[in-house]
């Protein structure tokens, strides 16, 4: 049996683990019955305490008991208006943000994750994008300018603002600025920070959306916090964005059976942040600030930090995402990420042409870390001076610039079609989007005229190993434009 709860006031994880312990004959969903005797496999997998909206147990599209409850928790401890629980991810509350505040228009960051672009699709608004800054030699993209955003608010006339901070590799954007330039022109900002949900709980890390004036945030829980796979948070924080509209869009946008070990997961995870977040937090950044300062003994093998090499194209970032640059090493991000796994056990987050990610979270610490740099010192120190070999991976590491926008999204998507050799596809209009995943950023978007150095980008990243789909299933290395 699950320990309880250590710390008072986890409400609904101690209230379903008693109630697992309770004589109660289950006349209702879900088909199991939490006989986990009869149907052994669910016993690790947590199935005594898998309920449905049972008496006592509230209702998340209506909170009203212990649901509201914990809703209201989260929402004091963010510093938000009002809080809504995905259980659906940030991608389901990405979908209600966008339905909230999208119709007339969005300007989105065109590194935005591909859920952002599947729902101006799937709710068919119309988006212009805005780029952030590309980083010289890197395999991911820089911050997006503040100033980028009021020139292309001008220009566009949106009203809804969608930005990415931090980004999947821990790049920080000016979201305070941000913020101020879509207020200026009467503008929404909508903050996507699935990879952010430690921001705000500790000094040592980037001040919260909330605290920087973002009308929504999105975080993800389980990404950086102790919570269960597919747990996230919907923040409404400022009277810009209707929170009653808020709930509806949520309710339409989530499971109406949401889990209740997923959703207990928060609750206990809630206790542990407000009573050792702080503490775990702190030690954590300095676990983290030991490690990389240790990595700067590396020959070949470089961990990134934008900051400390005054990089223009990056205003803050996130110290938990590690990026262990290998283009000096004469061997791509999939081979360094392929390696670490099979001779060291070590599981990285994702490979890059030019590098692999370290996702160091709150779970990690100075064990993990320190087991983590003795496999890069060992594959550091196996390097040779094999120049001819390390230019060739630091020329393909740079990301492409996209094509230029000739449609919506939702237009593309429903053209006639033909499919053809991604080789072949420069010129033509994409009528579907191709990602690498992760991180799920679309190289080729719907609705832009496909590039040679996007298509050769997408066939180079697929020959080396990299999981490369779009919404019709694995790249096949075809792609679907609009007919001729």
């Amino acid at each position: 049996m699950p320990a309880r709860c250590p710390v008072e006031g986890s409400f609904l994880y101690d209230k379903l683990i008693a109630f697992g312990e309770e004589n109660v004959l289950p006349m209702h969903m879900p088909g199991h019955k939490r006989d986990t005797e009869r149907f052994p496999w669910l016993k690790p997998l947590g199935g005594a305490y898998d309920i449905t909206e049972i008496e006592g147990f509230d209702d998340l599209s209506a909170p009203h008991g212990v649901l509201a409850a914990l809703t209201e928790r989260l929402a004091a401890l963010w510093g938000s208006r009002r809080a809504f629980l995905s259980v659906n991810g940030s991608t389901g509350a990405i979908f209600a943000a966008l339905s909230l505040a999208g119709e007339n228009g969005v300007l989105a960051a065109r590194n935005s994750h591909r859920s952002v672009f599947n729902a101006v699709d799937r709710l068919k608004l119309h988006a212009e994008y805005v780029m952030p800054r590309t980083v010289p030699g890197r395999s991911f993209f820089g911050s997006v300018a503040p100033e980028d955003v009021g020139r292309r608010l001008d220009e566009t006339g949106c009203k809804a603002v969608v930005v990415t901070s931090p980004t999947y590799e821990g790049v920080v954007s000016d979201v305070r600025a941000i913020a101020n330039e879509a207020h200026a022109r009467g503008a929404m900002l909508i903050l996507d920070a699935a990879h952010g949900a430690h921001f705000g709980l500790c000094g040592d890390f980037p001040e919260g959306g909330a605290e920087c004036g973002a009308d929504i945030v999105v975080s993800s829980l389980h990404k950086m916090l102790p919570a269960l796979t597919q747990t996230a948070v919907m923040h409404i924080c400022s009277e810009r964005a209707d929170a009653e509209k808020a709930a509806a869009a949520m309710s339409a946008f989530s499971t109406s059976s949401p889990s209740y070990v997923l959703m207990a997961s928060v609750d206990g995870m809630l206790s542990f942040l407000e009573t050792d977040g702080e503490k775990t937090l702190r030690r954590l950044a300095a676990d983290i600030a030991a490690f990389r300062l240790k990595a700067k003994s590396f020959r070949y093998l470089e961990v990134f930090d934008g900051e400390a090499e005054n990089c223009l194209e990056i205003y803050k970032i996130d110290a938990s995402k590690i990026y262990i640059d290998c283009t000096k090493c004469g061997f791509d991000g999939y081979a360094l990420k392929r390696r670490l796994r099979r001779e060291y056990g070590i599981e990285m987050e994702c490979a890059y042409p030019g590098g692999a990610l370290a996702y160091v979270a709150a779970g990690d610490g100075e064990e993990s870390l320190g087991r983590l740099y003795d496999a890069l010192y060992a594959v550091d120190r196996s390097c040779g001076d094999d120049r001819t070999a390390a230019e060739s991976v630091r020329g393909e590491g740079a990301l492409p610039a996209a094509g230029e926008k000739v449609y919506d999204i939702f237009e593309a998507s429903r053209m006639a079609c033909t499919t053809v050799p991604v080789g072949g596809a420069a010129g033509r209009v994409c009528t579907e989007s191709v990602w690498v995943y992760p991180p799920g950023v679309p190289v080729l978007l719907a609705g832009e005229r496909v590039t040679e150095e996007c298509a050769d980008y997408i066939a180079a990243a697929a020959a080396r190993g990299a999981e490369v789909a779009s919404p019709s299933g694995v790249f096949g290395g075809t792609v679907k434009v609009a007919a001729e």
